[in-house]
């Protein structure tokens, strides 16, 4: 750290690359030396030429993220000029790597990406229920940190600096093959975020970059570039990216919803249920022997229909209550839309105790149409 000292608390150090309309430099707080806190933060400056747009966006980044409250948005600490004609804005320090970062190092699991996914529309969900709302125009792999406890955190709320230029008096912000259709003429909703979350787990899943992903008129081929990714989360991503945004989810919640239809492929932490598939293929493997079959007739007879009767009933009462336990899940968990993970969670392990029950009559129907041994 043995750059300036900015505002005579900022000492400035290496630059970490480019950020929306500036440069991102790692800072230390010397306010914060000898006190139990981090002092590390990131400053992004400006220094304005030709014309005034890129200040413009940029003091709004600054106002934007100073009424943001989230852990999963950079926090806005200071924002001064400093010296005369360079802008400063100091934001805390986000742990962890970009995904782009990541993604370049080692291939992410469908399990990490889908995880990633929910965490993001955690985010989206917090900036599109703002009032005004909040909408970030540029999200990408590299506008996303993810730490090693797997908590993400979306950055850059300015824009590209590449991207962003005049033509005709109006103002692109965005990446190609992330950017919506809508956004080449100047139309932004928070479906225009969803489209470009979609396009950002394109991305991950498949290694190369959305405008390279073969396309069936303007839409993206995922049947043909992703074909043995979960069916849900394909036609999620393929709702997520839809062209036109009135058909695309227009909040994260409908994307949300769009998930729980499908539960996800297990996962290490649903031992339960996967142990109860186990139990139910381990006897439905072993052969079924006759109820009653040391009673005489016709009493056996009438003894088996009688427990036939009672496990298909007892069997179909389980279907009908996991079905309806599915439907309770998938409803709560978007209403309780941060605690999705929590939701789903209980409902799996409710779900495994069901199947076993449900395994139970199963047993009881094969024992009684079982022939005699």
């Amino acid at each position: 750290m043995d750059g300036p000292l900015l505002k005579d608390r900022y000492r400035l150090g290496p630059k970490l690359g480019k950020g929306s309309q500036g440069e991102l430099f790692l800072a230390r707080d010397e306010w914060l030396k000898g006190k139990d806190k981090d002092q590390l933060v990131v400053v992004k400056r400006l220094r304005p030429r030709g014309t005034w747009k890129s200040f413009e966006l940029f003091e709004r980044e600054a106002k934007v993220l100073s009424q943001l409250r989230h852990a999963g948005v950079p926090r806005h600490l200071a924002n001064f000029e400093d010296p005369p004609g360079t802008f400063n804005l100091v934001m805390e320090r986000v742990p962890g790597d970009n995904l782009r970062d990541l993604a370049d190092r080692r291939r992410l699991s469908q399990t990490e990406v889908r995880d990633i996914l929910i965490r993001a529309l955690e985010i989206l969900d917090y900036l599109h229920t703002r009032s005004p709302v909040v909408v970030h125009r540029d999200i990408k792999p590299s506008n996303i940190m993810r730490a090693p406890d797997g908590k993400l955190a979306l950055v850059d709320f300015g824009g590209v600096l590449d991207a962003a230029r005049d033509r005709g008096g109006s103002t692109i912000v965005g990446t190609f093959g992330y950017m919506a259709p809508e956004q080449l003429h100047g139309e932004v909703t928070p479906a225009t975020d969803i489209y470009a979350l979609g396009a950002t787990i394109v991305a991950l899943l498949g290694g190369i970059d959305p405008e390279d992903v073969p396309r069936k008129g303007l839409r993206m081929d995922l049947a043909k570039h992703l074909p043995s990714i979960d069916r849900s989360l394909r036609a999620t991503l393929l709702a997520m990216t839809d062209p036109d945004p009135e058909k695309r989810p227009q909040r994260a919640r409908d994307v949300m919803a769009l998930l729980s239809k499908t539960p996800a492929p297990e996962a290490r932490e649903d031992r339960a249920a996967v142990r109860s598939v186990a139990i139910e293929k381990q006897r439905s493997a072993l052969p079924a022997r006759q109820l009653f079959s040391d009673i005489g007739e016709p009493f056996g007879t009438f003894l088996r229909f009688g427990v036939l009767g009672f496990g298909a009933g007892g069997w179909v009462g389980m279907a009908s209550i996991r079905l309806a336990l599915g439907l309770t899940i998938s409803i709560l968990a978007v209403l309780a839309f941060p605690a999705f993970r929590k939701v789903v969670g209980v409902g799996r392990e409710l779900d495994a105790m069901l199947v076993e029950g449900q395994s139970g009559f199963s047993d009881m129907i094969r024992g009684a149409m079982a022939r005699k041994r």
